[in-house]
């Protein structure tokens, strides 16, 4: 009886990986996660599937980037909601041009060699976040002090989440 038992919890191991595999039910159980347990739920979620140390949602506010949500793994009481810095310093800059933007290694790409970010943030993947008009309000990326390599699923899914962002986000920054 034990060894049936060990079968039927290996075959739900087997379909729980393989349902976390698919971009559409990720994306819904993030979306749920944004609506019911709000954004910081959310990136913890995203988080949990990389090797990335930070997972954030930033705010553009030309000439400044301001932090709305940061997840931080090594430090998940970490609060530095409302941090800013400068936007161009930032590779959310580059994000916030309208173009997901990734990076495994800072200094090993020549692509962000005048970047002030470049020696802190060695590796990050970033997304925009557009309003429903279209203009890119931020970007979501996940972010590390070491290189890190993230599969295009994940680029692909966070495509796809960065939009179940957008009203929550920019209504909770409205009332600050």
């Amino acid at each position: 009886m034990v060894g049936m038992q060990q079968v039927f919890s290996d075959a739900r191991a087997q379909v729980h990986a393989h349902e976390l595999d698919d971009t559409t039910e990720i994306a819904r159980r993030c979306a749920d996660f944004v609506t019911t347990a709000g954004p910081a739920a959310a990136l913890r979620f995203l988080n949990e599937r990389t090797r990335f140390r930070f997972t954030g949602v930033y705010c553009a506010e030309p000439p400044l980037l301001r932090n709305v949500h940061l997840y931080d793994r090594e430090n998940p009481a970490l609060n530095v909601s409302g941090a800013v810095t400068v936007l161009a310093d930032s590779y959310c800059a580059i994000v916030c041009a309208g173009e997901p933007f990734l990076l495994t290694d800072s200094r090993a790409d020549g692509r962000i060699a005048i970047r002030a970010a470049r020696e802190g943030v060695r590796s990050y993947c970033g997304v925009p976040i557009r309003l429903d008009s279209g203009h890119v309000w931020g970007s979501l990326c996940h972010f590390d002090v070491r290189p890190r390599f993230l599969p295009a699923s994940e680029l692909a899914l966070l495509i796809r989440v960065a939009s179940c962002f957008a009203p929550r986000v920019t209504e909770q920054a409205i009332t600050r």
